[in-house]
């Protein structure tokens, strides 16, 4: 678990190098877990599925391997989709 959280800062960072430049307000932050990269890429084509912009995180350290997505932030309508996720405990 310690690894995911530090999967999820890493991709926190490039989320916000591309979309938090253009928001006025300080965004929520959830941290959901996902069990293997397959989950991942399948939340990662649910996402652009439903025009959420996202960013990805690969970790070099292990053969490049998709360890966190970070979305843009969610507002209104869109925070549906997140329902189905559990949250990081």
């Amino acid at each position: 678990m310690p690894q995911q959280v530090v999967q999820s800062v890493h991709c926190s960072i490039e989320m916000a190098k591309s979309f938090l430049a253009c928001i006025s307000t300080h965004p929520y932050v959830i941290v959901c877990g996902a069990k293997s990269e397959l989950a991942l890429t399948k939340i990662a084509s649910s996402l652009k599925i439903e025009n959420i912009r996202f960013r990805e995180f690969r970790e070099p350290d292990i053969g490049n391997q998709l360890t966190a997505i970070a979305t843009e932030p969610i507002y209104g309508e869109y925070r549906k989709f997140f329902k189905k996720f559990q949250l990081l405990k």
